[in-house]
């Protein structure tokens, strides 16, 4: 059985080699009045291409665009969003970076779709079908503050009904594959599970897509029961930094896909391909009725640039040797 490989999310802005279009100073020159608006769109198309060529080079199965406009991954889409307003700046996670926290001010409404512009840009670059890359909702209502809604849940279940609208978008532009990066379901204890299950209902209901539900940084254990049932199409764990995420694959409904974070997107060190091919062996000794993806543990953009190429690579040739032997 081949073993499909995708990247998490964004991707490392920076080129790989001198003279090559660089977004952040292009963004650096505009904020000094020495480039425009043009020159920024133009290096982010340039970026995106060689984000895109990369992956298809090193043999991903599913590419992902890189997300190279977004300066983290919820204010760019909230920015779209009636009802939020972008506020200053905190600190991601316990990580040494920082977001600009979105704020709900307002009744939160879809009224436009924010990502498929950017989406056919890319599609139109790549010669596989790739994958829409949009933050979770209940991740996306941790990160912001909310000034407006009654109750927790009823925030949620909002921005949850946002993104749902916002992926049919995705899927009438021709996305097969939709991602939704959840860092906060594994940071939920079990009396936060009729929340998480507010947020992330609204997601999967008549999607064509197949879905990704993303976890990166530690296990969903705690409120696994609530989303066990839902009709996501893949569930991705880390298995680097969560190895208690282990222990959730025994309970992943039958016919499923599991996503195996086995590359390391918090360290430069690079994995063998082989003993990433006996960890995806070990996944398959556990569950013969489900199917595998191998990708990242988390996104790949806070790594040098050449160590996150590297790491693709890694990707690639690991998932070559699990399928070729069997796991």
């Amino acid at each position: 059985m081949k073993i499909e490989t995708t990247l998490s999310g964004s991707f490392p802005k920076l080129p790989l080699e001198p003279g090559a279009p660089n977004v952040r100073v292009v963004r650096n020159r505009m904020d000094q009045g020495k480039a425009t608006d043009r020159d920024l769109v133009e290096a982010t198309r340039e970026t995106t291409r060689r984000i895109i060529a990369l992956q298809e080079s090193a043999g991903v199965d599913i590419p992902v665009d890189g997300q190279v406009a977004w300066d983290d991954e919820q204010t760019y889409f909230a920015r779209g969003v009636q009802g939020f307003e972008i506020a200053g700046l905190i600190r991601y996670l316990d990580s040494n970076t920082y977001y600009r926290q979105p704020e709900i001010a307002g009744p939160l409404s879809w009224t436009r779709p924010v990502t498929v512009e950017d989406f056919r840009t890319a599609q139109g670059m790549a010669h596989r079908p790739l994958k829409a890359v949009l933050p979770g909702p209940y991740s996306l209502y941790r990160f912001s503050k909310d000034r407006h809604y009654r109750s927790p849940e009823e925030a949620a279940r909002a921005i949850g009904e946002v993104l749902a609208r916002e992926a049919k978008a995705l899927e009438e532009a021709g996305a097969a594959w939709i991602h939704f990066e959840e860092p906060w379901l594994g940071r939920a204890g079990a009396s936060d599970a009729s929340l998480v299950r507010a947020a992330l209902e609204p997601l999967f209901r008549g999607r064509k897509a197949k879905t990704v539900l993303h976890v990166p940084f530690r296990a969903p254990a705690a409120v696994f029961d609530a989303v066990r049932d839902l009709t996501w199409s893949v569930l991705g764990l880390d298995l680097v930094e969560a190895p208690d995420a282990w222990s959730l694959i025994s309970k992943v409904p039958e016919r499923r896909t599991v996503a195996l974070g086995l590359i390391d997107a918090r360290n430069t060190r690079l994995e063998d391909p082989s003993d990433v091919a006996k960890a995806v062996g070990r996944a398959r000794t556990m569950r013969s009725d489900l199917a595998w993806q191998l990708c990242p543990t988390a996104s790949l953009e806070y790594l040098p640039v050449d160590r996150a190429a590297m790491k693709v690579s890694r990707l690639t040739e690991a998932a070559r040797l699990a399928s070729g032997n069997g796991g």
